[in-house]
């Protein structure tokens, strides 16, 4: 729900001329709009919704960039822009920001959807924080290093060698919105889980250590398929229409198809884990039914949450503040006990 605007609100002109809109040039970011802030500057688009109040019909919106989302609404002319306007399109705004339920909402006075976007750099409309890659992959290839199954070698080593397949990797998010919501996500989770398994492995030797730290490697690449992100993050059509956990098996099985002799059994523990990693999720294509599928899960689960419980909570942290505002997606407030993180970059969304 909006607040719903009062009386005396001057109408605003739905046809805008674009060369006489936008008077200042001052780049503004999310992450820096404070309320009473007035607002000049382009965004993506990333929700888009025409709702009905007492006044007629309103602009309900989310607006991006690369350091997150915020809330807007436009109140005058909405049914009119509506039609023209798409999740995904580049959007000139100028409004203010206000406070609604605690949270900052932009109101937009006027918007105009960018047609020319060749003058505007791409990397500031898709959520990015600052990762080292070559570090990263380097790390993962130094795990990856330490299987001693040949056979697997060999299919780490069809991984790593696909270079345009690992740039897709290296640059994809590693989700839409909870965990990882950002260019390099992935890479960086999929990093995370492998940490987790390999201590894990060490506290349960009994598992096959081999097959877990490959099977926590590949659990995400269908991801590289399901997201698409050149203005906003966004699921491909085969990634709603199949999902990762699928594609994932599909890359996986395409690897070890390359591979002579490649054991069936062992290909069979490894789609297992890419199939369950999910745990028990209803949107889990296959429950963890291994040791080495159950250890998977968890450790997913948990760097992802940590993940999202560390933005929401530093998020709190910036402002001051104990306690998160409530998290739609989990259903509850989180609260701030302290620790010895260091307040760089956070993606701030609305979740």
């Amino acid at each position: 729900m909006l607040a719903i605007p009062g009386e005396g609100i001057e109408e605003s002109v739905v046809a805008i001329e674009q060369q006489d809109l936008f008077q200042s040039t001052q780049r503004a970011f999310v992450r820096d709009l404070r309320p009473g802030q007035t607002v000049d500057a382009p965004f993506a688009l990333t929700h888009l919704a025409l709702k009905t109040y007492a006044g007629g019909k309103f602009l309900q919106a989310k607006l991006g960039d690369r350091t997150g989302r915020i809330a807007a609404v436009l109140w005058n002319g909405a049914e009119a822009l509506y039609p023209s306007l798409q999740v995904g399109d580049i959007v000139r705004v100028q409004g203010a920001v206000e406070t609604y339920r605690e949270k900052p909402q932009l109101v937009i006075r006027r918007l105009e959807r960018l047609e020319n976007v060749e003058h505007l750099d791409p990397n500031d409309f898709v959520p990015t924080i600052n990762l080292n890659s070559e570090q990263l992959i380097d790390e993962l290839k130094t795990i990856a290093r330490t299987v001693q199954d040949p056979h697997l070698l060999e299919l780490l080593g069809m991984f790593f060698k696909d270079t345009p397949f690992l740039e897709g990797f290296l640059r994809a998010p590693g989700g839409k919105q909870w965990h990882h919501g950002y260019l390099g996500g992935l890479a960086e989770h999929t990093l995370g889980v492998v940490r987790n398994c390999v201590v894990l492995a060490d506290r349960y030797p009994v598992v096959k250590r081999d097959v877990l730290i490959v099977g926590a490697i590949f659990h995400d690449l269908g991801k590289v398929l399901e997201f698409v992100y050149s203005t906003v993050i966004d699921y491909s059509d085969v990634g709603r229409l199949v999902g990762h956990q699928i594609l994932g098996d599909h890359k996986l099985c395409e690897y070890a198809g390359r591979i002579d002799g490649f054991p069936q059994e062992l290909l069979l523990e490894l789609r297992h884990l890419v199939l369950s990693h999910h745990g028990e999720s209803p949107d889990a294509a296959r429950q963890p039914q291994t040791r080495e599928a159950l250890i998977l899960s968890r450790a997913d689960d948990l760097d992802a949450q940590m993940n999202a419980f560390t933005r929401e909570i530093l998020k709190a942290r910036i402002a001051g503040r104990k306690w998160t505002d409530y998290v739609n997606l989990i259903g509850r407030y989180l609260y701030d006990s302290g620790g010895a993180d260091e307040i760089g970059e956070v993606v701030i969304d609305d979740v």
